[in-house]
């Protein structure tokens, strides 16, 4: 076993992964490991995700759970060592379209596209929101845009994880339907990013609701203008929808989303047995309260047509959005 391997155990999440599942499962779906690959650090939101839903993908599979924490060059690590796996089902990688459709877009060194990827099934769909550092004199996207407007030449500023990513495009896209500028300072990973927006380093940065970003709004250490969802979020429940502002009315919902992916080679017969695991797993009641408990909500299952519908519109949607912002692979 690769030293990057680690035998998972649900710590504070539940019971360890189940060990000895029926020996007709173990025929079906072949004996062994099964590798989750997660493209952030242990910690991070998507690995807590990870980590809810893999005891039930083992138990449904016969298979002993690995998770793989293969963080790097914008998510695109793991995302190649899933395309560089068997594609037998016996690896899965826990990701978003950072990794499987803005990173093409923004390096030059990944060579794989959208559709080298296939979706099984949604663990997360989160909606956005608009924070700022706690003493910023705005408390709305009204106001913001009002402050920023005043300030003339000395320009806002603005984090993301990275040029090219979902929060800076999803951020420059409500900065051009607001009518204002601000400086985009692009971070390696959203710690530092936040690390600085507490600070008062930067002003302000759309990232996800979670649970990790709600206490920090309820601690004071930073506060929220607005939400990307079509009605007010009971974790903000003060925080206008941008659609109730003045100043985009029309601007929409993006959101980001967490899914479990397979190699797009994969035969349709394993795609299918799979997908019967990943949606089992998703309608556990354990893994829905543990991916609650960290701030998400597990989706309505869909079919595979449906997951196929649903990646290809939103690949179309980011890389039109990265196109009309100007991104250049790096």
């Amino acid at each position: 076993m690769q030293k990057s391997r680690r035998r998972f155990t649900l710590s504070g999440l539940g019971a360890a992964v189940l060990m000895g599942a029926p020996a007709l499962r173990a025929q079906q779906a072949g004996s062994g490991y099964l590798n989750v690959l997660v493209a952030q650090p242990a910690g991070g939101v998507t690995d807590v995700f990870a980590r809810a839903v893999a005891p039930a993908l083992g138990s449904g599979l016969g298979r002993t759970v690995v998770v793989q924490n293969i963080a790097g060059a914008s998510g695109s690590l793991a995302a190649n060592r899933l395309l560089a796996s068997a594609p037998d089902g016996s690896t899965l990688f826990v990701g978003s379209p950072s990794e499987t459709v803005l990173a093409p877009l923004t390096l030059r060194a990944v060579h794989y596209q959208p559709m080298d990827f296939q979706l099984l099934g949604l663990v997360n769909n989160s909606p956005l929101a608009l924070y700022a550092r706690s003493d910023l004199p705005a408390n709305n996207l009204d106001e913001l845009v009002a402050l920023a407007r005043q300030s003339g030449d000395s320009l806002l500023s603005y984090g993301s994880t990275g040029q090219g990513s979902l929060f800076h495009l999803v951020t420059q896209m409500l900065l051009s339907a607001t009518g204002v500028r601000a400086i985009h300072v692009p971070y390696r990973g959203g710690l530092p990013m936040l690390q600085d927006l507490q600070a008062g380093r930067i002003d302000f940065a759309m990232l996800p609701v979670d649970a990790l970003l709600g206490s920090m709004v309820s601690g004071g250490r930073m506060k929220v203008l607005g939400v990307s969802s079509a009605e007010r979020l009971a974790r903000f429940p003060l925080a206008a929808t941008f659609n109730e502002s003045r100043s985009a009315p029309a601007f929409g919902h993006p959101s980001i989303w967490v899914g479990l992916l397979v190699p797009a080679a994969m035969r349709e017969s394993t795609s299918l047995q799979l997908h019967g695991v990943v949606t089992a797993a998703l309608a556990d009641a354990n893994v829905r309260a543990a991916i609650a408990a960290a701030g998400g909500s597990v989706p309505p299952p869909m079919s595979l047509a449906d997951a196929a519908r649903f990646y290809a519109a939103d690949t179309a949607k980011l890389q039109a959005l990265a196109k009309a912002a100007g991104v250049e692979p790096l």
